[in-house]
């Protein structure tokens, strides 16, 4: 039975689109809300299925956006079972003095604080389902890295937030997913960044390399580890976790 009502932050492009499309094929997803700044991309899934999908177009950094997504679910829903904490940017990138801390700010608020401010609005429903929170996470944050300081910073902080909230609320499971190297807008954008700004060589041939020898993954494929989990739980040996996607 088709029972799962999902929101899911950062649907307008990516992985985060790869899930709404793998999410509709779900036989056991009711409704779907997408979040996004940008939801161009997203009208003709709606249009396919328009009583699956709600489409919510706003900042996420902004309460409203949250107060939004959580009520729009509940009211097409029924309820909610599970968060789907997408939405990021990467920039801030470059040397470290040469950054503006203004522009670091932003990037905590998209990246950190709006994920708690989701998490908040949604509190009580999720409380009720048992449901799960599921964030993107990323592989820069578990190492010290250069370049992507901020980036990595700001996701190192949803990790460790990821480890605490089991212990605020056991009742409903969490869990932090890095997808690895994917071939995004957000990969190609850090790849030019490199040419005209402040990327160190290293990092620029890093990640040139990774574009060259093809190993960048499809956004489906990360996108599936989030997928199953909205189908079948978050188990309780993953819950407060930083997991890699292949590992679910």
């Amino acid at each position: 039975m088709a029972d799962q009502v999902v929101i899911v932050t950062g649907a307008g492009n990516g992985i985060g689109l790869s899930m709404i499309q793998l999410l509709m094929k779900s036989a056991k997803v009711s409704h779907v809300v997408a979040v996004d700044l940008n939801i161009d991309k997203l009208k003709a899934i709606q249009k396919e299925h328009p009583e699956k999908v709600s489409l919510v177009t706003g900042d996420v950094s902004k309460t409203s956006t949250s107060i939004e997504a959580v009520e729009t679910a509940v009211k097409q829903g029924g309820h909610l079972n599970s968060l789907i904490l997408n939405a990021a940017m990467v920039r801030p990138t470059g040397y470290l003095p040469k950054l503006v801390v203004n522009d670091w700010r932003k990037a905590f608020d998209v990246n950190f604080f709006s994920q708690l401010d989701m998490m908040q609005q949604a509190w009580p429903h999720l409380l009720e389902s048992e449901g799960n929170v599921m964030m993107t996470s990323t592989r820069v944050s578990q190492e010290p890295t250069d370049s992507w300081t901020c980036y990595a910073t700001t996701k190192a902080a949803l990790n460790y937030l990821c480890s605490c909230l089991p212990l605020e609320e056991p009742k409903i499971k969490y869990v932090a997913i890095t997808p690895g190297a994917v071939d995004t807008d957000s990969q190609t954008a850090s790849r030019l960044d490199g040419k005209i700004k402040n990327f160190s060589p290293k990092m620029r041939k890093f990640l040139n390399e990774i574009y060259s020898s093809n190993k960048l993954l499809k956004p489906e494929q990360p996108a599936s580890a989030f997928v199953k989990l909205v189908e079948t739980g978050i188990p309780d040996k993953f819950t407060g976790k930083t997991i890699y996607w292949g590992d679910i």
